[in-house]
């Protein structure tokens, strides 16, 4: 991951310090979900500009961007660090997030991969707010498994 995007995540833990993460309960977890969805699209929009800056329309990064914060492709990315990345403890986190009840639906993809988004953005949330460094370890992962 850039430095950039590094020092703006070190940055904002900073400015926005949560000590309430101890045992998160539904609406905490879908709190950190909400933090976590908002890191995922500034990651995947600041490799894609990296990457493509030059060489596509600012329309295209939009397309593209969209294609990587859907709920299939987050469900594909949450299946990848379960199986390779995650510690134990951040699989039960993600499994727990996972299961956590929202009260909106997805309108275009399955629950099961919208379930598993919503537990991907809120073990981002949490890494955020706890561990600024394993959050960056893990999107370094996840950037090296995304095809753009």
């Amino acid at each position: 991951m850039e430095k950039g995007l590094k020092d703006l995540l070190k940055l904002l833990k900073k400015i926005c310090p949560d000590e309430r993460l101890d045992e998160p309960q539904n609406e905490q977890v879908l709190k950190l979900a909400f933090v976590g969805d908002t890191i995922f699209d500034l990651f995947t929009r600041d490799l894609l500009n990296r990457k493509f800056a030059d060489k596509i329309k600012i329309n295209e990064l939009h397309k593209k961007n969209s294609e990587l914060v859907c709920a299939k492709s987050q469900s594909k990315i949450s299946d990848y660090l379960v199986n390779d990345i995650l510690s134990e403890e951040e699989i039960g986190f993600f499994r727990h997030a996972r299961n956590a009840h929202s009260h909106s639906k997805s309108k275009n993809s399955s629950i099961v991969d919208y379930r598993k988004a919503t537990g991907l953005e809120a073990l981002l949330g949490l890494l955020f707010y706890k561990d600024e460094n394993r959050l960056i370890e893990v999107l370094d992962n996840i950037a090296e498994k995304i095809d753009i």
